[in-house]
């Protein structure tokens, strides 16, 4: 029996959001064939999810996780490279939707079709590239240094900060 990591929490949202990621590369393959409808619906609820689910986690992480890993490792600013990749995550989906508000101009439209599909595949890029690096990386820091309590009050203070 293997003993249960105290970062289980973590691991087990990610693994509860990764359906979804692998939607936008689902989403980045049936863009060629929606109608301007299924478009604007797909397209409002995949924003609407980013925002609202993994935009928070994001803040979540930055306001609680990573200041904690970088106390456990001594190190301030160690985790500088995963908040630049939450401003670029931020950043593509906002031009998602900026992409997405063009389409009762321009539906349907090869170019409009087809920077939408790469827009979806980045993301999903970014986002499970992302996802590794807080797993195998950062997450192993706190399993080192926290006991289960700890680990129990830091992600009750993430569900705080991204649902409160």
């Amino acid at each position: 029996m293997t003993e249960r990591r105290p970062t289980e929490p973590l691991r087990a949202e990610h693994r509860d959001l990764l359906p979804h990621l692998l939607g936008l590369e689902v989403a980045a393959d049936d863009v060629f064939a929606w109608d301007r409808d299924e478009a604007r619906q797909a397209l409002s609820d995949i924003v609407d999810f980013l925002r609202g689910h993994l935009v928070s986690h994001a803040q979540a992480e930055e306001r609680v996780l990573y200041p904690a890993v970088e106390q456990a490792l001594g190190a301030p600013g160690a985790t500088d490279t995963m908040k630049a990749d939450h401003v670029e995550i931020v950043a593509r989906i906002d031009r998602l939707a900026e992409t997405a508000a063009t389409i009762d101009r321009s539906w349907p439209d090869a170019a409009l079709t087809r920077e939408l599909s790469h827009q979806l595949i980045g993301l999903s890029a970014i986002l499970q590239l992302h996802f590794h690096k807080e797993e195998e990386v950062l997450l192993p820091v706190l399993d080192a240094s926290l006991d289960a309590d700890e680990a129990e009050a830091l992600f009750a203070r993430m569900s705080e900060v991204a649902h409160g």
